[in-house]
């Protein structure tokens, strides 16, 4: 495991190899490093999973990666083009060179960096052609300097160890899923558990470092049981938390499971839901991933330098996106939110910067993106949010995105106005969207993409308008477009919630939080989602004994 005096040991041979790196990496006749940045990323930990109180697969987590993030020309103009959203999609040279010695040897740290920085070199002067080629067709954003300046920051986390043992986690998973030996109706299930710290060693040539550390806990519940139209309907409970003193105990465990099947016996027994349009209630999670899908990741910086971004809130800073008494903030600082842990909390981000509040919409306002080091149009410094994963280029992502209502409204009369709009729209019920666990959303203005976002909720319920009786419905997902759904909002609840999970974009899928209270939007469109109709088991779940 690493300790202060090893990820010392790794910073000093990093340091060295860049200081050898700017001052060696200079080819007659071609443009020279004007940036290099160097991270180092462990991650150890275990991943066990099992079920019926047996272990199936018991895994050591244990990983080094590398990352070089080299400029070469100047901060005004590097080789970089559209924000590098598209570097996601190749398999350059330098992929070969981003696994790392899991010892941490100096020497082993050195010689990878020098062939990662090597194959970035070679591909940093053909890039800078390359977009020396494009500008002679095309017009380019060049309304902001390629590289913002950073300030030499040296920021260091403490340090720690694993705070569980495989041995205790594969007696938890082994308790854990013996639960489900009261249902054999319940197809495959089973019970995951991840413990991962992380541990990120940055240096750069402005002369910022920074050693940060990062701990996640994560224990996944998961359920199938086959509907009668032979349709597979699913049920999930996931923890994510920063503390192991957050981690559920064995009662509440078996509560999660005894709640997995009765819901996946309401689903079962529920009808598929038909094509719809009309007011919506979103709960506070669902809500949360509505925001993070039809704002947040329009608010990533990175997509306004892009020619192929449909660029939904270019040009609309310090104009209305929002409905009036709507606040979106994001605050990686932020640990914890009422006492629940944020899974999007650190304390400086991939490039050394050290994570900020953004207020990004007040009052139904936008005033800021996200930003990393890329320099956008119109602000200026890295806001802290600059982060990566392996194999990938840095870009501006989420971390704890915040919804603040400023005049909450409470749950009854959240309700009643609910049931007012569906009376005027005169529509036999509204959708209640009581949670979601997923979403993605297209923001590409390529010919063949379309500007939309959508959401796959995991429990909807119809509300007739007449006599208030719930009742539930499977197969459906939400479709929008942004601005339509964002625009729609009608009230916030007073019941902020938090989301904890993970987001893919191209920069990675990393750890993030949402807080967003119970939203009443006027229209959402519900499609039908259809799946394959699968037979039933010709014979049923072995006897125990």
């Amino acid at each position: 495991m690493i300790d202060r005096k090893t990820a010392k040991s790794a910073m000093r041979a990093m340091e060295l190899e860049l200081a050898r790196s700017m001052k060696g990496l200079r080819v007659d006749g071609h443009p020279a490093p004007c940036y290099l940045s160097y991270l180092l990323r462990t991650r150890e930990g275990f991943r066990i999973w099992g079920r019926y109180g047996t272990v199936f697969d018991s895994d050591p987590i244990r990983s080094t990666t590398l990352h070089v993030d080299l400029r070469v020309g100047s901060y005004r103009s590097d080789q970089t083009l559209d924000g590098r959203l598209d570097s996601d999609k190749d398999d350059p040279h330098w992929h070969d060179w981003c696994d790392g010695p899991q010892n941490l040897d100096p020497f082993a740290i050195r010689y990878t960096l020098w062939r990662l920085t090597q194959a970035r070199h070679r591909e940093a002067i053909q890039d800078y052609y390359d977009k020396k080629k494009a500008s002679l067709d095309e017009r380019l954003v060049e309304d902001a300097p390629s590289l913002r300046k950073g300030r030499p920051d040296r920021i260091e986390a403490s340090i720690g160890r694993l705070r569980g043992t495989q041995v205790e986690a594969e007696a938890f998973v082994a308790r854990a899923s013996t639960h489900f030996k009261k249902y054999p109706r319940i197809e495959d299930p089973y019970v995951q558990f991840k413990e991962v710290v992380q541990t990120r060693v940055q240096v750069n040539s402005e002369g910022a470092r920074s050693i940060a550390q990062e701990r996640f806990f994560e224990v996944y519940v998961f359920g199938e049981m086959l509907a009668p139209d032979g349709i597979a309907q699913v049920s999930s409970k996931t923890f994510y938390v920063r503390n192991a003193n957050e981690l559920p105990d064995d009662a509440t465990m078996e509560h999660a499971v005894d709640a997995i099947y009765r819901d996946l016996c309401e689903l079962t027994e529920a009808p598929s839901m038909e094509p719809h349009a009309g007011p919506a209630l979103f709960d506070g999670t669902a809500s949360g991933v509505l925001f993070h899908e039809a704002i947040g990741h329009r608010l990533e910086g990175e997509r306004l330098l892009s020619r192929t971004e449909g660029h939904t809130f270019s040009g609309k800073v310090g104009k209305r996106i929002l409905p009036e008494g709507i606040d979106i903030f994001d605050d990686p600082s932020l640990a914890k939110f009422e006492g629940h842990s944020l899974y999007g909390h650190y304390t400086v981000d991939d490039e050394g910067t050290p994570a900020q509040r953004v207020h990004l919409v007040q009052d139904g306002v936008l005033r800021l993106f996200l930003t990393s080091r890329n320099g956008i149009p119109g602000q200026g410094s890295s806001n802290g949010h600059g982060r990566v994963t392996y194999r990938r280029e840095v870009m501006a992502r989420m971390a704890n995105l915040i919804v603040a209502p400023r005049n909450p409204v409470s749950r009854a009369d959240l309700e009643q106005v609910w049931m007012q709009e569906v009376d005027d729209q005169d529509q036999p019920f509204g959708v209640l969207v009581a949670s979601a666990e997923s979403g993605e959303t297209a923001t590409s203005s390529d010919a063949y993409d379309f500007q939309a976002f959508q959401i796959t909720p995991t429990a909807v319920y119809t509300v007739d308008a007449t006599s208030g009786k719930k009742s539930r419905v499977r197969d459906v997902s939400f479709v929008g477009t942004p601005l339509a759904a964002i625009q729609g909002v009608i009230a916030l609840g007073d019941d902020p919630a938090v989301d904890n999970s993970y987001c893919g974009a191209e920069s990675g899928s990393i750890p993030v939080g949402t807080v967003a209270p119970s939203a009443l939007l006027r229209e959402i469109e519900l499609q039908r989602s259809t799946g394959t109709r699968h037979q039933p088991s010709t014979l049923k779940l072995p006897p125990r004994g």
